[in-house]
């Protein structure tokens, strides 16, 4: 869950990246330049913002082994059900960015 939800996040604004200015996206895995390069941050609310807040330092420590066992001891069940969830919501309305 740790590493799934921010990939998830990362890639639903990659693509509101590539469809709103017909680029590939930078190489990048920051949540928030990529809201920026989007167009879209202006327009995430504070549970959008809280999200990206609690998932951009996910996309970093789950890749590397150093930082596994440190995110495992705060990836409980209830914090992991909550993180899929909000990741889920902002997935449906990133797809409604696509769609206008």
């Amino acid at each position: 869950m740790g590493f799934f939800c921010p990939l998830v996040a990362e890639k639903a604004l990659k693509a509101v990246v590539s469809e709103t200015s017909d680029k590939v996206p930078l190489r990048t895995h920051d949540l928030h330049r990529l809201a920026s390069l989007s167009g879209v941050f202006d327009e995430l609310n504070d549970e959008h913002l809280d999200l990206l807040d609690k998932l951009n330092p996910l996309q970093i420590e789950a890749r590397y082994p150093g930082y596994k066992s440190k995110i495992a001891t705060s990836m409980n069940k209830k914090y992991c059900t909550e993180l899929l969830k909000e990741t889920e919501e902002f997935l449906c309305w990133t797809r409604q960015k696509l769609e206008t």
